[in-house]
């Protein structure tokens, strides 16, 4: 069994430095750096104190809920860029549907630029729901916060630390498989190309959605970079990309289109419609998240449904059993299955239209 020696020895540090920052001595002035590499260190020791079973890896240790649960919501969009993409609205529904229904306080919601405020914001609080992308130091300051914390649609690759998503490489090899399997061989894509929520400085992620197109591309020679239009994420974006695409020449179209999120297929759909393209007769678009409107506009949207309410709800659950029984070291990792739609908006190719 490893001792307090034992890691200081392999940490580069005293004896009591390890013991002040294993037992979360607040005293104690240490570099985040030192304080990282202890932990990673006793943790690859598989070392043991009574603190690290009650709260984690690198985490104060927390108590269970007396009396009525408040939570607290760190929410990456403003009101108005909920109603551009109702994606992250329709999983903040999800949330305070499950509040409501376990009988827990949503006490407020915060904004990004509260972060620095945020420690003395959640005093008083059980929990912290997490929506959307933030950037690594952001992630760290939640998570060294003394109260348990879920993740929604951010996978947070941490020991210890809880997250909801959708697999959304999964979701857009779906949508690409069944146009394919319908005959497409030329398919476009419009939509998002880096992954528009991330706000981490250090790296530039591409949409999932995006890179599993070009992975496609790559492997079936779908399309040409002349086909791929990269753009932002509301409906007005889309008209933009696709009337772009529309007056570098319709005969080089392709026959079907991947686009990223409802939001711009509408978009895609309205362009279409203003210089008489038929769609599904020339043109099938497959759209993603599956909107209310999906289905009510004309032709209906073909597009793949995330339940993206459930994942809400499933992040709320997550925190409310971890609120009342403690945390664990090990973390849970939550994937919400998707379903593809199939409406009016696609249809197989026919050999005229090649």
């Amino acid at each position: 069994m490893p001792t307090l020696k034992d890691i200081a020895q392999e940490a580069e540090v005293s004896i009591s430095t390890v013991s002040r920052v294993l037992n979360y001595d607040e005293t104690l002035s240490v570099s985040e750096e030192t304080r990282r590499k202890i932990f990673e260190v006793a943790e690859r020791m598989k070392y043991t104190t009574v603190k690290r079973k009650n709260g984690g890896i690198g985490r104060q240790p927390r108590k269970k809920a007396e009396g009525p649960i408040r939570l607290g919501m760190v929410h990456w969009f403003s009101a108005y860029e909920e109603l551009e993409d109702p994606y992250y609205l329709s999983i903040r529904f999800g949330v305070e549907k499950e509040c409501r229904q376990s009988g827990a306080q949503l006490e407020r919601i915060f904004r990004r630029e509260d972060l620095t405020a945020l420690k003395a914001s959640s005093e008083g609080l059980h929990g912290l729901i997490v929506l959307g992308h933030f950037s690594s130091e952001e992630v760290e300051r939640m998570l060294e916060l003394p109260i348990p914390c879920v993740f929604l649609d951010h996978p947070v690759e941490r020991t210890g630390a809880d997250y909801v998503v959708i697999d959304l490489a999964h979701a857009a090899a779906d949508a690409l498989d069944y146009l394919m399997g319908a005959g497409h061989r030329h398919i476009g894509y419009v939509g998002m190309g880096k992954d528009e929520q991330s706000h981490d400085s250090e790296r530039v992620e591409l949409d999932a959605r995006y890179e599993t197109f070009l992975r496609y591309q790559e492997q079936h020679r779908l399309c040409t970079s002349d086909d791929i239009h990269v753009c932002g994420g509301t409906a007005a974006d889309g008209f933009r990309a696709m009337e772009a695409a529309i007056l570098a020449g319709t005969e080089s179209l392709p026959t079907a289109f991947f686009v990223a999120s409802d939001s711009v297929a509408i978009g895609v759909l309205k362009a279409l419609e203003q210089h008489h393209l038929a769609v599904p007769e020339r043109i099938s678009i497959v759209g993603f998240n599956d909107i209310p409107t999906a289905e009510y506009l004309t032709p209906s949207l073909s597009t793949v449904k995330t339940h993206t309410e459930l994942m809400g709800e499933t992040g709320v659950q997550l925190l409310l059993h971890t609120v009342r029984n403690g945390a664990n070291e090990v973390g849970r990792k939550v994937i919400i299955p998707t379903e593809l739609m199939i409406r009016n908006s696609s249809a197989p190719l026919h050999t005229d239209t090649q």
